[in-house]
């Protein structure tokens, strides 16, 4: 939702309100400046920028304006510095305020954002955006009641606000049809001329009210509504990630890896938890990120950035080569961004999990860059995994495959054969865990699990619902409750409506 934020507020360059004295020839270079900008010029935007300030040139928003292009470019600290400086000559200065908030947000320094979004609101109670940001950062922190409280008041102040509806439906629960969201979210539904994307959030909350009371026909109508929306957003061919995924297989394989020169980092820190969308990877690292020893970093995007832009280019047709093609130094220069990386976000625990799903791409390469890291593959029924990502409206457009039921489905077959690879090509380097078996018998499992990531017992992970672990993903209000087995073979309450799926998942 941040970067929605971030998105509409690029779209808001205008001049700058400027403070005397500035010249006319001034305003004129700071014109071109903000012009360049808006036109996506940024190395000459920032060139003018940086010269104005030069000139002594101090308004907020000219600082506002630098930091935004160093945040582009990757240049968060300098970006943070610049925002600060903005607010050093106006304190109250929104756009900074919110920037730099955001900033600490994806900094994983939540806390921090949590206070420079509540400074924002003593001055601007009604300001629903600073109030939407700091109720998911709540939520993220298992804060409930809380961010529950906010949602309510955003909804009460701002109705048509439906991403905070969306959200709210997540961590409430539905007892019965006469609970009042639900007819305020069908009065906004109904309502004609309603943006694309607020009928998707009002659709996927639907869904989940319905489902909470036990109406899976009217459920899924709703999740048929929402994911046909979404769906229509892109231009998905399952073929392109089937390319991709034989490219990795024939890449990858056990003869290659065996003859490949190359050392990587030795360092054990990292712990990726991978598999599906919706196999229990949250849950999984809630468990570990319990354990004294460990941080629970949520999905980061660091090392299958770095995999897919170190191998995949247009030259190759965004495909994966012969391993000896490829560099050796190459797999070492990953490993070590990689653990730089997690310096940054923290570097006091021991151990540090990733948990984003799509690094089951990127084994063959944690193999050889990482060789000591631990690999937890989550495994899941193929039928609930399937149904739970159709469930899910994702935040962002890396799950394109995730908005119809048959390609769900060809996508899991795809994965499935992936992982057989791995184990084939990797033996004993990788520990599947079972989210059924998870949910029968917890104490033992986490026992397991543990021994799996050489960790010691402790009785924290057995009680993870009770840590404050930070968990970033829709599954946040999950996993803040005991263990639990009423999503286990959720998918025969919907399996009249699940034929395009289950066709596909028996036949491929």
């Amino acid at each position: 939702m941040a970067n929605k934020r971030q998105q509409s507020g690029k779209k808001r360059i205008k001049a700058i309100k400027l403070r005397p004295p500035v010249s006319s020839q001034q305003k004129a270079r700071l014109q071109q400046a903000v012009h360049a900008h808006s036109v996506g010029q940024l190395e000459a935007a920032e060139a003018a920028y940086r010269a104005l300030i030069a000139d002594k040139i101090r308004t907020p928003e000219l600082f506002c304006r630098l930091a935004s292009i160093c945040a582009q470019s990757g240049r968060r600290d300098e970006a943070d510095s610049l925002w600060k400086k903005a607010l050093a000559i106006d304190p109250g200065f929104l756009e900074a305020q919110m920037h730099l908030a955001d900033s600490y947000q994806l900094a994983g320094d939540l806390d921090r954002a949590a206070r420079t979004y509540r400074h924002v609101l003593s001055d601007h109670e009604y300001f629903h955006i600073a109030k939407y940001m700091l109720a998911n950062i709540l939520k993220s922190q298992g804060k409930l009641a809380e961010a529950s409280t906010l949602y309510q008041q955003i909804m009460k102040q701002q109705p048509d606000y439906t991403q905070a509806h969306f959200t709210y439906s997540g961590i409430h629960k539905y007892r019965d049809r006469s609970d009042p969201h639900i007819d305020q979210m069908l009065g906004l539904y109904q309502k004609e001329n309603l943006p694309k994307d607020a009928k998707i959030h009002l659709a996927f909350g639907l869904a989940k009210a319905f489902e909470d009371l036990g109406d899976y026909a009217e459920a899924f109508g709703y999740l048929q509504s929402g994911n046909d929306l979404r769906r229509s957003e892109f231009h998905y061919d399952i073929e392109s990630d089937r390319s991709l995924m034989r490219s990795i297989i024939e890449c990858f394989s056990r003869e290659g890896l065996s003859k490949l020169q190359a050392t990587g980092q030795s360092s054990s820190r990292p712990i990726f938890i991978l598999g599906m969308p919706r196999s229990g990877t949250s849950l999984v690292e809630k468990i570990i990120a319990s354990h004294s020893s460990v941080y629970g970093a949520g999905e980061l995007d660091t090392l299958f950035g770095l995999g897919t832009n170190r191998f995949l280019n247009a030259a190759n047709n965004f495909e994966y080569q012969a391993l000896d093609t490829y560099s050796p130094g190459i797999f070492d220069e990953i490993g070590a961004t990689y653990l730089q990386q997690l310096a940054i976000l923290n570097n006091d625990a021991q151990r540090v999990t990733d948990k984003m799903p799509f690094n089951m791409m990127m084994i063959g390469i944690i193999s050889v860059a990482l060789p000591n890291a631990k690999i937890i593959h989550c495994v899941r029924d193929a039928r609930d995994t399937c149904l739970s990502i159709f469930k899910q409206n994702f935040t962002t457009g890396n799950y394109r495959f995730a908005y119809e039921l048959k390609s769900i489905a060809q996508f899991y077959n795809l994965y499935s054969e992936l992982m057989q690879h791995w184990h084939a090509a990797l033996p004993g380097k990788i520990y599947d865990v079972r989210y059924e078996d998870l949910t029968a018998n917890p104490d033992q499992e986490i026992r397991k699990l543990l021994s799996a990531c050489d960790l010691e017992f402790e009785g924290n992970c057995i009680t993870f619902e009770k840590t404050e672990a930070v968990v970033r993903t829709a599954s946040a209000a999950q996993v803040r409750q005991p263990m639990y087995r009423s999503s286990v073979a959720l998918w025969e309450r919907y399996e009249e409506f699940l034929q395009p799926m289950l066709y596909e998942l028996r036949t491929e």
